[in-house]
C-alpha cells in the first residue's frame, strides 16, 4: 500500500484547503473536513481498486485518522477551534 493512502499526508490536498479558506478564511474545521473527506474518498478508491478488505471479522484493520485541524492552523493561520463541536 503507498504511503500516500496508508497515512494521511494532508500536503497533498493544500490546494483544496486553500479554496476552502479562500471562501470562509476563519474556519479552521471547514477546511481541515474537506482535506479529510478527500483522503478518505482516495485511499476508498484505491483500497477498492486494489480489492484490499477493510474490514475483517467486524475489526477496521486500518483505522481512520482525524481530520487535520492542527495542520490547517500552523500551515495557513486560522484561528483554534471554537466549542461547541
Amino acid at each position: 500500500m503507498p504511503p500516500h493512502v496508508s497515512v494521511m499526508q494532508p500536503e497533498r490536498y493544500r490546494r483544496l484547503a486553500e479554496a476552502y479558506l479562500e471562501e470562509r478564511p476563519d474556519d479552521t474545521r471547514g477546511a481541515a473536513m474537506a482535506v479529510w473527506r478527500a483522503y478518505l474518498v482516495e485511499r476508498r478508491a484505491w483500497m477498492r481498486e486494489h480489492g484490499v478488505r477493510r474490514h475483517v471479522d467486524g475489526r477496521d484493520t486500518l483505522g481512520t485518522p482525524r481530520p487535520p485541524y492542527a495542520w490547517v492552523r500552523e500551515t495557513f493561520g486560522t484561528p483554534p477551534l471554537r466549542e461547541p463541536w
